[in-house]
């Protein structure tokens, strides 16, 4: 059944393919040059457009710089060529062309300049990726991918960043960077948290994403591996309401649905979307794991074989308004807000055995846990522009609150030489945060740029937890209940920093330099609540100061060609969690806690770009990025005399990284485009005083392509490879993933259909670890659910025009390590040994 299934789906894109080719009309290729009537000198980006016998306008695009194009129509039928530039007369040329006809030499084309030029309206074809001094902005509105597809799936397609088979999403090759939302942070998006939202967000919500490898001063210096900007669409119509509404499911079980409205009434704006989802793993996965302890003779090695189902639901909404007071002044409103619920199961079955190969130990553990969570914020800006072009003073104050409940319960059931009980545990835990910023930008002259600004931050979270457990008593034969440690946490941050950034322009050089200054205090109260002992109270205060500096030099020999060459700090402060000395032992034999005396991480990171935009759509992008840390916070395990994991955190971690990352997109042919995004480098980590060390190479690689095989219609296919990635205690093993994708537009591309295939050769997807050390060896294997199938469609209505008005600098909150960022060089989010 399983061989049918695969030949199935095999041979209905084979018959997809077949039918479309047949469908599909003969494409001729019309190329021509533009030049100056009187000076026969070449005229650079003239907008060429081709329209039918009915004026409608069917393809626009952009001559390269010597004025030369190349346009592509269907063969049997007549045009007519528009062509435009600012300061000429616009020129048209009928064009007949022929059955099968293929190729349509124009020749050289004459502009002559106009005498009077009363307005100007330049239209061109949108490029997918644009190069600035100190970022790369993909453009998703420009891409037909995005109408149909998820967040997630569609930043496989941005340069520099990769998303391997279990969705990992790495910046740079670094899994420790930071996700903001239209230039503002929220606590929901970092951890295992980020996937999960841009799972439940359609796509074609979105309007660029900004890859921002080496973030200037003005941003906070935290994330190693960079800044990854999500701009949300936000629009304004000057008379009615336009969006659009869409729905998906899958063969999982999952759904999900989003809706989009956008408003304007005199000079007030208003956007708002949503979009919600249920998500699950269907059948569930399952799991084993492997571990020997050197130096105990009576826990020396250990197996346990698992299974795992979990289901869960997310809530997104977003509203932005503006209200434009005058010319010079302008008030701007946004909230953006997560809300999500998990729960999930699982069955593990562990054995112990001593050094002599018999059974020591042996327990069966049930567990069930649920947890809520989220984000809400909310952030208002005012904004004060001068006569001068540019120049803005903003004042900014942004509030947010972020729940986060959970409670599990676990049923130890002891086969030998292991106790039965049960134990539940409630936490209840959030956290708040307010933010004030002042921004100033003046551009002195065309040549000289300044920049700076102030920022305060406060963070303060509680959470109170309630712990019991139930032991079964062999003599009176029943459950005997019994209260546990607990641990609640009083936190709060301070955090002030001072910017400043100058930006000097020279011809076609570009640079830019800067530094922040970043002072943090932290004041951590614990207090642990022993079943035979008065509360104790611990104190963790830790100060921080760090001098962050910055430099970029860019390079631009023509239009649309840049070289770039960067070096700055980022800093990684400790999380709430890696700071707690709490010990949690809900995991039988594990105990976690946290360090109270780390300290934040500095990487100096050093890179190397080149980008290349060309008029005909053919994208490059790469990037030599260099990386030394001698202070990393890494994720620490040594086992006591009881055979119990001790997991902690320290700063022991040594890392020297370089990748390469390449990025290209294009059409091979008028009907075909390719895009794909690779990386591979060497890195070394190690740590003496633990006496740890991991190096090696690593590569990843991602091909797409898209066939526009007819009317309104297209075929994808994508596939991917990833080397696995290295730890300083561990290494992963390789992954592959593929999948296929048919759409269809009706009614003038308002409607959209799209039917989705993920794996459909491989029923689940095998993640491997491997851990070692002179102390222990752990192997972990997981096997997930992969393969499912996945219809969605979408209806947009109205007509867009200008977006709602935001003020050009806010607030952007870009801090705090995250539990699972821990990145090549660092263990992650915390190991799981049973």
């Amino acid at each position: 059944m399983k061989r049918v299934f695969k030949l199935g789906i095999l041979l209905g894109f084979i018959f997809s393919l077949c039918t479309a080719a047949q469908a599909a009309p003969t494409a001729c290729k019309i190329n021509g040059a533009v030049t100056d009537s009187i000076s026969g000198e070449a005229i650079p980006f003239v907008t060429i457009g081709i329209e039918n016998n009915e004026g409608k306008v069917l393809s626009r695009i952009a001559s390269d710089a010597l004025g030369k194009f190349t346009i592509t129509a269907s063969s049997g039928q007549n045009y007519r060529l528009v062509v435009s530039s600012v300061g000429y007369g616009t020129k048209y040329v009928d064009i007949s062309l022929s059955e099968n006809e293929k190729n349509k030499d124009l020749g050289t084309i004459k502009l002559t300049e106009s005498s009077e030029l009363s307005e100007v309206t330049v239209i061109a074809q949108k490029p997918l990726i644009k190069s600035d001094i100190d970022k790369i902005t993909y453009d998703m509105e420009a891409d037909p991918d995005a109408a149909s597809n998820n967040a997630l799936d569609m930043l496989r397609k941005v340069p520099m960043i990769t998303v391997d088979a279990e969705e990992n999403i790495r910046l740079n090759g670094q899994s420790n960077y930071k996700v903001l939302v239209n230039g503002k942070s929220s606590a929901v998006m970092s951890g295992d948290n980020v996937k999960e939202v841009l799972k439940s967000m359609p796509a074609n919500t979105i309007k660029n994403i900004e890859v921002i490898t080496n973030p200037s001063s003005k941003y906070e210096a935290e994330g190693v591996g960079g800044i990854i900007n999500i701009i949300t669409v936000s629009r304004r119509e000057t008379n009615g309401i336009v969006g659009s509404v869409g729905a998906n499911a899958d063969t999982y079980g999952g759904f999900g649905g989003n809706v989009y409205l956008s408003s304007q009434i005199g000079k007030f704006a208003f956007s708002g979307r949503y979009s919600g989802s249920r998500y699950t793993n269907g059948d569930g996965g399952h799991s084993k794991a492997f571990m020997e302890t050197f130096a105990n003779d009576e826990f020396y090695r250990s197996e346990v074989y698992g299974s795992s189902k979990y289901r869960g639901a997310g809530h997104n909404m977003s509203i932005e308004a503006s209200y434009e007071i005058d010319t010079l002044n302008l008030i701007s409103f946004s909230a953006w807000g997560w809300l999500g619920n998990n729960k999930s199961t699982n069955d593990l079955n562990q054995t112990y055995f001593n050094r002599a190969n018999d059974i020591s130990s042996q327990y069966r553990s049930l567990g069930s846990s649920s947890s809520d969570y989220g984000s809400v914020s909310g952030t208002l800006d005012y904004q004060r522009s001068f006569a001068k072009k540019d120049r803005t003073l903003t004042a900014s104050y942004q509030f947010e609150y972020n729940p986060n409940n959970s409670d599990y319960t676990t049923e130890n059931q002891g086969i030998l030489h292991s106790e039965s009980y049960i134990e539940k545990s409630k936490n209840k835990a959030h956290g708040t945060e307010q933010t004030i910023q002042i921004d100033y930008f003046d551009p002195l002259t065309d040549m000289h740029q300044i920049e700076g600004g102030v920022k305060y931050i406060m963070r303060c979270n509680v959470s109170d937890g309630d712990r019991d457990k139930s032991i079964w008593d062999e003599t009176t034969e029943d459950w005997k209940q019994t209260p546990l440690p607990v641990n609640d946490l009083d936190y709060t941050q301070h955090i002030l920093g001072v910017y400043t950034g100058y930006v000097l322009k020279v011809k076609k050089w570009s640079g830019k330099v800067g530094a922040r200054l970043e002072s943090t205090w932290n004041d951590g109260r614990t207090t642990n609540y022993d079943v035979t002992e008065t509360p104790k109270k611990t104190k963790f205060d830790n100060n921080f100061f760090n001098i962050v500096p910055y430099v970029t030099l860019s390079w631009q020999p023509r239009d649309m060609q840049t070289f770039k060459l960067s070096y700055t700090q980022r800093l990684s402060r400790p999380g709430i969690w890696q700071l707690n000395p709490f010990k949690d032992s809900s995991t039988p034999m594990q105990l976690v806690y946290g360090n109270p005396n780390l300290e934040s991480e500095i990487s100096h990171t050093f890179s190397l770009g080149y980008t290349l935009f060309t008029a005909k759509g053919l994208n490059l992008a790469t990037e030599l990025n260099g990386r030394i840390q001698n202070n990393g916070i890494e994720q620490t395990i040594f086992m006591d005399e009881d055979g119990v994991a001790n997991v902690t955190y320290d700063n022991i971690g040594k890392a020297r990284e370089c990748n390469l990352n390449v990025f290209f997109s294009g059409n091979i042919i008028p009907t075909l485009s390719l895009y794909t995004n690779l990386s591979g480098g060497y890195g070394d980590y190690s740590s003496k005083s633990a006496g740890y060390s991991n190096k090696g190479w690593n590569y990843n690689g991602y091909l797409g392509a898209r066939w526009n095989a007819w009317k309104d219609g297209a075929i994808s296919a994508n596939v991917g490879y990833y080397s696995g990635f290295r730890m300083l205690v561990g290494t992963s093993a390789p992954m592959a993933f593929c999948g296929f994708s048919v759409s269809q537009s009706f009614f003038e591309k308002k409607l959209q259909l799209n039917l989705s295939v993920s794996d459909p050769f491989s029923k689940e997807r095998k993640f491997t670890m491997h851990i070692k050390n002179d102390a222990y060896r752990i192997d972990n294997y997981n096997y997930d659910p992969c393969q499912y199938v996945r219809l969605g469609v979408t209806y947009r209505f109205g007509q867009m025009k200008e977006s709602v008005k935001k003020a050009r600098r806010s607030i952007t909150n870009d801090d705090v390590k995250s539990e699972s960022s821990g990145g090549a060089g660092g263990m992650g989010g915390g190991a799981n040994i049973q």
